[in-house]
């Protein structure tokens, strides 16, 4: 199953390549990163899945569970962005599952928030499936953790700045501009208030 120099990935070849490895491993729920790169010795898989859409995206569309890990992740620093967000004394309310973004601050920002485990395909990045191309949230708030799952770098990127369905992070990143960008959930505060 190991990587084939060239490979054109469409959803078809996703799917199939992550059934292989669901049988690979006797599981009935997605794989894991972790998982699909173990069985198939290489990330072309796991980076064919992250550019497509991401993981849950992909569970989703093939009515699969997440590994509760990968799960408990995406939940546990939607809880720290709170913790961190009402530290600057905002008012937080977290969001069911039904909407398209995480958290809505003081009534009106809405915030999506992802997190990010590290790879290496030539270099160790960072790769967060947004999973649609026009945001849903005027901001982003993604932490980049290390191998430990602490946060390394924190990026809070308008909504409007990102027009792609997975965004790549690697040390050097177009992205830096808006590392620790905590003033900008007070400026669309302020925006929003001026609007009344």
């Amino acid at each position: 199953m190991g990587y084939v120099r060239g490979i054109k990935w469409n959803d078809e070849l996703i799917k199939g390549n992550i059934k292989a490895v669901m049988k690979a491993l006797n599981i009935a729920r997605m794989p894991s990163n972790q998982e699909i790169e173990m069985v198939r010795k290489d990330t072309s898989l796991s980076n064919a899945i992250a550019k497509r859409g991401g993981f849950y995206q992909w569970a989703d569309r093939l009515g699969l569970e997440m590994k509760n890990c990968e799960t408990k992740t995406g939940k546990d620093f939607e809880v720290v962005a709170i913790d961190l967000i009402t530290a600057w004394e905002y008012k937080v309310e977290r969001m069911s599952t039904k909407y398209p973004y995480d958290l809505l601050v003081n009534n009106h920002i809405r915030i999506d928030v992802k997190a990010a485990r590290p790879y290496r395909v030539t270099s160790r990045v960072h790769t967060v499936g947004v999973n649609k191309k026009y945001a849903t949230c005027d901001l982003y708030l993604i932490f980049a953790l290390d191998e430990c799952d602490k946060i390394e770098r924190t990026f809070i990127i308008p909504g409007t700045d990102i027009q792609l369905t997975s965004l790549n992070f690697g040390a050097k990143s177009k992205y830096n501009k808006y590392l620790d960008r905590w003033d900008l959930i007070e400026k669309f505060d302020k925006f929003y208030k001026n609007l009344a």
